[in-house]
């Protein structure tokens, strides 16, 4: 039976781009791969006849989009062991590289697993590399899918995760309006004029689908409130870090002001080719221990050393006057735990974080990005964002695009850190070695950073456009030296 496709999943069936294509990718590794047979017949037993999408194909009809059983579905075309010729690292990363340029045939289900080796005299290792379309389902939901792959072991869930445990969201961007609205009539009579404008450009965004009405409306706000971040930062900045009447204002106004051109160390408009690299199995105790001895979090450390990173390869390239960089970052709107839905979905909004660049001394840098992470967190902004997101998702999509090209090129890419399960885990007998991915980007974004913690390390995930970003690697490795130098600190301290 077709069911009308939910309009959080079309937005994103329908957001492909020839040089951004809407997957989540995944590499899980291995110094031995699993026999493809048992493994085939591992994932038909817990996937496809679990997860009825994983056998449907989107269909339009009369305006409409369903998703309807493939019935000429084969486990065959989804599940292949490619062998390339040289196994090497390089070549690994050229052909993972290759593919997130490739689009799927959608006259079959959105989705593929591939067991990647080299020949068989350099040895029985390798990985599982998974492709996805976002409209099945958000990253975190396909990790978990995919986990649950894996041979049974307690531990293997992710801890629970999500803002909203209940799930429910009352009138989110109204709710939103109305915190800002109070905050306005608590601080400082001077600010008035741009909180005003805060308040009027949140309202067009809800009252139109118009792009060209809301760039008309920015642009009229914008002349009211002529550097409205720097006036907002410093309203809000004397208020304390869990104030979430002032700390919503503060992030809606980012979400509405920001022009994005720091973003414009890498302008143009990405290319077909993309660049794609990895680095694995980083320990989190040394990072857990640096985390303790600077005073901040263990996702601050992991923040720091990419901005740390982008601060160095910026330079190397002759820009030293980017002081910010904002980035998408994916939030769960539901919990995530052991009951994945059977119809998977997206369930989730991203929000922007604005990191901090050039601020070479570590204590100094982890104490900002505490500071702005921590109003992040105390803000109603995912509220607004997922306002904005059923704006999005309800328009036509010609306008739901421009919208999201709007948002999207305020920003550089998507930066995710992602809680994986802290112990080992195997599939069909085969140990695990590492677990990493890569959300894709959107409008003519270049970059997209994973941190996936597993087993008691993190895995770093770097792709990249690659006209505009060509050497991942290099970006990789220079995140991966921060690291090295930041967890340092804990033996000296």
């Amino acid at each position: 039976m077709a069911r009308r496709i939910a309009p959080g999943d079309l937005t994103w069936l329908l957001m492909d781009r020839p040089y951004n294509l809407m997957h989540v990718n995944g590499l899980i590794g291995f110094d031995e791969l699993p026999d493809f047979q048992t493994y085939t017949d591992l994932v038909m037993e817990r996937m496809v006849r679990k997860y009825r999408r994983l056998s449907q194909i989107p269909v339009e009809r009369g305006g409409e989009w369903f998703w309807e059983d493939d019935l000429d579905f084969a486990i065959e075309r989804h599940v292949r062991r490619v062998t390339l010729p040289d196994g090497g690292p390089e070549a690994v990363r050229q052909y993972v590289s290759d593919e997130f340029s490739r689009p799927f045939d959608r006259t079959h289900p959105l989705w593929e697993m591939q067991l990647l080796s080299g020949p068989e005299e350099q040895g029985p290792g390798g990985y599982v590399y998974s492709r996805f379309h976002h409209g099945l389902g958000d990253g975190i939901r396909l990790v978990q899918m995919l986990m649950g792959t894996c041979d049974p072991v307690e531990g293997a869930t992710p801890p629970v995760v999500g803002r909203n445990k209940d799930g429910e969201h009352h009138h989110p961007l109204e709710r939103v309006l109305h915190v800002v609205e109070h905050t306005v009539a608590d601080t400082m009579d001077y600010a008035e004029s741009a909180a005003g404008a805060v308040l009027r450009a949140g309202r067009t965004i809800m009252a139109t689908t118009n792009p060209m009405g809301l760039a008309h409306h920015v642009g009229e706000t914008l002349e009211l409130a002529r550097h409205p971040i720097r006036l907002v930062d410093a309203v809000t900045g004397i208020a304390s870090l869990d104030n979430e009447l002032s700390n919503s204002w503060r992030e809606i106004a980012r979400m509405l002001f920001s022009d994005g051109h720091e973003a414009e160390a890498w302008s143009g408009t990405p290319g077909m080719e993309k660049s794609v690299a990895w680095i694995e199995g980083f320990p989190l105790d040394g990072l857990r221990g640096a985390a303790t001895a600077y005073g901040c979090t263990l996702n601050d450390i992991l923040v720091g050393a990419v901005s740390l990173a982008l601060t160095d390869y910026l330079a190397e390239h002759g820009a030293t006057d980017v002081n910010d960089l904002s980035w998408m970052m994916p939030v769960s709107l539901q919990p995530v735990d052991a009951k994945l839905p059977d119809s998977l979905g997206n369930h989730f909004v991203v929000v922007m974080l604005s990191m901090p660049l050039g601020i070479r001394d570590p204590q100094a840098l982890l104490d900002e990005i505490h500071e702005r992470t921590a109003r992040l967190k105390n803000s109603a902004e995912p509220l607004a964002a997922f306002g904005f997101q059923r704006l999005i998702a309800e328009s036509p999509s010609a306008v739901a695009r421009r919208v999201t090209d709007y948002f999207a090129n305020k920003t550089i890419g998507l930066l995710s850190n992602v809680p994986g399960p802290r112990v080992g885990l195997s599939m069909a007998g085969a140990p695990v070695r590492s677990v990493l991915g890569w959300v894709p980007t959107s409008g003519d974004q270049p970059l997209g950073i994973c941190l996936f913690s597993y087993n008691g390390t993190v895995n770093i995930g770097v792709a990249s456009d690659a006209r505009m970003i060509p050497d991942s690697l290099h970006l990789a490795e220079l995140v991966e030296g921060h690291l090295t130098a930041l967890a340092a600190h804990t033996v000296t301290s």
